[in-house]
């Protein structure tokens, strides 16, 4: 059966499945230190580092709780309550914000861009495990999918 009789939907989700075997596999292979670091975060907990490393390469600063918010489509209470947690645990800073006296900028402390590092790091070596069996067409193909997919969005 050719590929291109799958449902668009199913491939997706075959797709995600794949991705989230490599994910799951990739954590459990880090060190014992590491995983303590990560599993006394919640899944909200460790998505939310993962989205501020994202959100703050353009803003090495940090960014605003509404920015954060939004990425993570939580209300502003909600992300507050998860900001403070996420400081209390040294995982992210606050620091005034340079443009607006009346707000804060968010970003990665030390200790959180070390979890960041050290995760992606493992993440990194399963999908380049993965990445050799695919072709450099493929890849392209694939480049083109995704961009068509976030042009979407």
């Amino acid at each position: 059966m050719s590929t291109t009789s799958f449902p668009p939907h199913f491939l997706f989700r075959e797709l995600i499945s794949v991705l989230d075997i490599m994910r799951r596999e990739s954590l459990l292979s880090v060190t014992t230190d590491q995983q303590k670091k990560m599993f006394c975060l919640t899944v909200r907990q460790g998505s939310a580092i993962s989205q501020l490393k994202q959100l703050t390469e353009k803003e090495p600063q940090g960014i605003a709780l509404k920015t954060l918010a939004k990425q993570m489509q939580m209300t502003i209470p909600a992300t507050s309550l998860l900001v403070e947690t996420m400081v209390t645990k040294g995982f992210f800073e606050r620091r005034p914000n340079p443009t607006d006296r009346r707000s804060v900028c968010i970003r990665l402390s030390e200790k959180g861009m070390l979890l960041f590092e050290d995760v992606y790091a493992q993440l990194d070596r399963a999908i380049d495990k993965c990445a050799a069996e695919v072709t450099e067409e493929e890849l392209t193909v694939l480049s083109g999918i995704i961009a068509k997919m976030r042009a979407a969005q």
